[in-house]
């Protein structure tokens, strides 16, 4: 098994505190307040604080390289379908997995844009009731 170092996302509100010149040894440790990786500073950091590393060997000489670990909890359903879809360019998918995410995509933007419209049709009552109001009609 290979170990997993990581470092804090300067996004991570424990970065400035918390920092270190180079990735630190971590291990995943299930939590259910979700900081399941222990090491560092800090002593245990969510997936979404760190920036993840594993060490390989290029011509001889061990180097850290970078990956990625996704926590689909740490994103919004949006944001899960944005990575879904840029993951998958490039990538021998198939025809369905495309022609069933455009259906998927096609259905959410009509209700999107049904809701879009009801929303202004809501804000536009809200700012005639209020014309109405000042004006004493």
């Amino acid at each position: 098994m290979s170990t997993v170092f990581a470092n804090l996302r300067p996004e991570s509100k424990y970065y400035e505190g918390q920092k270190q010149d180079k990735p630190f040894p971590v291990r995943f440790v299930p939590d259910i307040c979700g900081y399941h990786w222990e090491g560092g500073i800090g002593g245990q950091y969510r997936t979404s604080d760190l920036f993840f590393y594993t060490e390989i060997n290029v011509q001889g000489s061990v180097e850290l390289r970078q990956f990625e670990v996704v926590n689909p909890s740490d994103l919004n359903q949006m944001e899960l379908t944005k990575v879904s879809v840029l993951k998958g360019i490039g990538k021998d998918w198939g025809s369905s997995y495309w022609e069933n995410l455009i259906k998927l995509l096609e259905s959410v933007l009509r209700k999107a844009r049904k809701e879009l419209k009801a929303q202004e049709a809501r804000e536009e009552r809200e700012r005639e009731e209020e014309r109405i109001e000042r004006n004493g009609w």
